[in-house]
């Protein structure tokens, strides 16, 4: 049975009239007129007696009308529960940063995002680059930011992409290579921590390990928390990376020093999400706060 025509007989009913019912509905008189013919054609009964004044239900029409009209109201109903569901959950935004060392980047725009649309409930999630990947793969972020070349190579993801970021090397201050041109070689002698080794940073973290005898791995620590990256650095002779706009904050200079080392190509960045189906309103917003604030802005808020 065709929901539309049963709403038309419904509001023939509620109208007493088959002009009211198409006023009503803003449509055509010959509209309804049709569909309550095919009404009555499929159920084998008149549902409605006509006379000059319009129409009146007859006893059949009554049982089959009241029935229509529950139907017809669970069928809003449901519509409008699942309207409410997925808004619901448009309010929850899963964003992936790969790796999870840039997700101190994140912080201006997340800001921009909570503060403009404070509905929106944001869960962040740092990681991997391979297992970021995954994670968008099965559905499990919404958004994902990381290297640009992989993610446009992804099937059935679309990206925008964002300004680049320069790695650089750091080391406490006071460290030995601190304040002097420094080369692969020189790095190559002391503990190297970076957040993976076939990440975004891969090819600067290469060229060093390249320099180290034997096996190159026993010099390097991975620890995907910046923080904890920096306290172990900041208490020892160990050389970490940096991205160029957050070693340009005043917490970063106040503790730290960038190494005088032959700078890298900046690598450039995008966001990724799905190319098909519906794209919720929260995605939109964080897409132009990250437009406004992406990671190579730093990590200062903006003043309210």
């Amino acid at each position: 049975m065709n929901l539309t025509k049963l709403r038309y007989a419904v509001a023939v009913d509620r109208q007493g009239a088959i002009s009211g019912a198409a006023r009503a509905l803003h449509v055509t008189q010959s509209a309804v007129t049709k569909a309550l013919a095919d009404v009555e054609q499929e159920v084998g009964v008149a549902l409605f007696n006509r006379h000059a004044r319009g129409v009146t239900t007859t006893a059949e029409g009554r049982q089959f009308i009241d029935r229509a009209a529950r139907i017809l109201a669970d069928v809003d109903q449901l519509s409008a529960d699942v309207s409410v569901a997925r808004q619901s959950r448009e309010q929850v935004l899963r964003i992936g940063v790969a790796p999870s060392s840039l997700e101190g980047l994140m912080s201006r725009a997340v800001w921009s995002l909570v503060s403009e649309h404070p509905d929106v409930r944001v869960h962040l999630r740092g990681t991997l680059f391979e297992a970021g990947l995954q994670l968008f793969r099965q559905g499990d972020v919404d958004a994902l930011i990381g290297p640009a070349r992989p993610l446009m190579a992804e099937a059935g993801a679309r990206t925008e992409g964002l300004p680049p970021l320069k790695a650089l090397f750091f080391v406490r201050r006071g460290h030995p290579l601190a304040g002097r041109a420094v080369l692969a070689e020189d790095m190559a002698r002391f503990p190297l921590i970076v957040p993976e080794t076939n990440g975004p940073y891969a090819e600067p973290i290469q060229h060093v390990m390249q320099q180290s005898e034997g096996d190159p791995l026993r010099r390097v620590h991975i620890m995907q928390s910046f923080t904890m990256a920096a306290g172990v650095i900041e208490r020892s002779e160990a050389v970490g990376m940096v991205a160029d706009s957050y070693a340009q904050s005043r917490q970063f200079r106040s503790r730290f020093e960038v190494l005088d080392f032959p700078e890298q190509d900046p690598l450039p960045m995008a966001v990724a999400f799905r190319s098909g189906g519906h794209r919720g309103r929260a995605l939109g917003w964080f897409l132009q706060a990250l437009q406004k604030f992406p990671p190579s802005t730093g990590v200062d808020m903006p003043k309210p």
